[in-house]
């Protein structure tokens, strides 16, 4: 019985945890009772209600983007988090309105990240005290406090990473080289499904547990084994997402993300914890951490590797380290990498849980009141934390309140700032994009284009021309488009960001817009989504039928590996 309540008590504790902290950052919103548009919300929004439209009417395309980004044909969402952007457009759907859509993924959001963070520091053999003032330092810092002034989707990142490391744990704490190959395989696909950014980020979190284990396995030909094991369920799960970037990037010139000063883009210390700034009394618990470790080397090898490890995100993520430099001789990261205070979604959790690992070594050395002592000063910071991150969601929230007409303003016709994806004819800086064409993109979308979406994901656009005329479409080719203008196939010419020339005739004129999946793309989607079923099945056999033993299928090892 003890056990049993121990049991719900770890499920309730960080659900309650991430429901109260997000209702608390939700209170400037519940006060106007509307949306808000913050620094990501167009371009999110977008996604989702392009799928919230496929939902609505029955009417479903993988790729080409028939309602969303201003009803451009545009190719989006197969390459940013195609499954979970369904997953985030069917809620959409069932909500019905962007305030309750944006209330709800907040404290799906929060409580994932509670939860993570919760289940990481028992991991961790920390109290269950520690773990909660863990994770409430985890809650109210960085990208997870972001997500309600900044919609950024690294916060979806950010909650996943404390389960990754939970894996990293796994990595670690065995010498025969078995761990969950399928748990690991499965997680960073979850991951990828969702930011992918994060999935490389994750990656390289990774490596160093994993090059710790080989050095002290015994048996490293297994952990080898078992590794390629949790790469192929990873390769497996995400098959429609590397399918995608395979299929696209193969045959078309992919516009780039805007570019941005690396150096400006790193952390620098500030009066609140957000994206991109952090509070000097963080800095100061995680320099008394690393002293820590530094004299106690020898206590704790996990302390180490996430001190150590976490040290090295956070340096790299700040302005200490030379970004001017590195974007002078890698110019290309301003745009793939944008910014470096994305590593804080690493460092952040690594270091968090060694402060965890630190309270509980000093509990067992020292009298509890040293421990007590250490809780409560972190308490101080975490109030002195929330207090400054509500003050800035409050003045976010007031400055960009929209109605229903901000919405359908920022979905039909507002899409000049997001160049992401388009299917350039040559390589060229976002800036170029915009200055091709793409900023007088909205004046043409209700110019004189009616615009239709037909069955099987095709786009119709009508219109009247008063004479023969050569005119561009709002539309977007790619290799694999197919154009049908006044029922006859064309391969029309391309502005160099990828709109159609068309010589519209004397009338009525019509073009219709599809995309052509090869068989093989649908065969890897199809792989992808029967590998999330049965891993999906397996796992609730797992959990609800105590006769029945993954590792009967040799999906597991229970009996080595440390239970989640």
């Amino acid at each position: 019985m003890q056990v049993t309540k121990k049991k719900y008590y770890d499920y309730l504790v960080p659900f309650a945890l991430g429901l109260i902290f997000a209702t608390i950052l939700l209170i400037p919103q519940f006060q106007i009772h509307i949306g808000v548009k913050l620094s990501d919300t167009q371009f999110h929004f977008n996604r989702f209600y392009d799928v919230y439209e496929q939902f609505k009417n029955h009417n479903f395309s993988y790729f080409q983007m028939n309602y969303g980004f201003g009803q451009t044909g545009r190719v989006v969402n197969a390459v940013y988090g195609p499954f979970f952007s369904y997953i985030l457009g069917f809620l959409l759907f069932i909500t019905g309105s962007w305030f309750k859509f944006q209330v709800l993924i907040t404290y799906i959001v929060f409580i994932i990240g509670s939860y993570g963070m919760y289940r990481l520091s028992l991991k961790l053999k920390t109290s269950r005290i520690t773990a909660i003032v863990v994770t409430l330092l985890f809650l109210t810092t960085g990208y997870m406090s972001s997500w309600t002034n900044s919609n950024s989707f690294s916060t979806w990142g950010a909650a996943l990473v404390p389960y990754v490391l939970i894996q990293a744990i796994n990595l670690v704490d065995n010498d025969k080289g078995r761990f969950k190959w399928t748990s690991l395989g499965a997680t960073m696909a979850i991951v990828a499904q969702v930011h992918l950014l994060s999935t490389v980020l994750c990656v390289l979190a990774l490596v160093p547990f994993f090059i710790y284990s080989l050095y002290q396995s015994k048996n490293k030909a297994v952990l080898c084994i078992n590794l390629g094991k949790a790469i192929a369920v990873f390769l497996v799960l995400t098959a429609n997402v590397w399918g995608a970037f395979l299929l696209l990037y193969s045959t078309n010139h992919m516009a780039p993300t805007f570019d941005y000063p690396l150096s400006s883009t790193a952390i620098t210390v500030g009066v609140v914890s957000v994206w991109n700034t952090i509070l000097d009394s963080i800095l100061v618990i995680f320099f008394v951490q690393l002293c820590y470790v530094l004299t106690n080397f020898k206590e704790s090898k996990l302390n180490n590797l996430f001190t150590i490890e976490g040290f090295i995100f956070l340096l790299l993520s700040s302005q200490l380290f030379p970004w001017s430099f590195i974007e002078t001789s890698f110019p290309v990261l301003k745009s793939s990498f944008q910014f470096p205070n994305r590593l804080t979604i690493i460092a952040y959790p690594l270091l968090f849980s060694a402060i965890g690992i630190t309270i509980t070594k000093l509990s067992e050395k020292y009298d509890s009141r040293i421990t007590n002592l250490s809780r409560l000063l972190i308490v101080g910071i975490i109030i002195s934390n929330l207090s400054a991150n509500y003050i800035f969601t409050t003045h976010r929230v007031k400055e960009n309140p929209i109605n229903e007409a901000t919405v359908q303003e920022f979905v039909n016709n507002n899409i000049s700032k997001v160049p992401e994806y388009l299917p350039i004819q040559k390589y060229m800086g976002a800036n170029e994009i915009q200055n091709n064409g793409l900023n007088d993109l909205n004046a043409d979308l209700n110019k004189k284009f009616n615009k239709k979406v037909l069955s099987n994901g095709r786009l119709k656009l009508s219109w009247q021309s008063k004479k023969r005329e050569v005119i561009v479409l709002p539309i977007f080719i790619y290799h694999q488009s197919k154009l049908i203008f006044n029922n006859k196939r064309l391969n029309p010419n391309l502005t160099a960001i990828g709109m159609p020339f068309v010589q519209s005739e004397p009338g009525r004129n019509t073009a219709i817009l599809s995309f052509n999946t090869p068989i093989w793309f649908t065969i890897l989607l199809f792989i992808s989504l029967i590998g999330w079923i049965l891993i999906i099945v397996l796992k609730l056999l797992d959990l609800f039928l105590p006769n029945f033993k993954l590792d009967k299928f040799n999906l597991s090892q229970k009996k080595v590996g440390s239970k989640l």
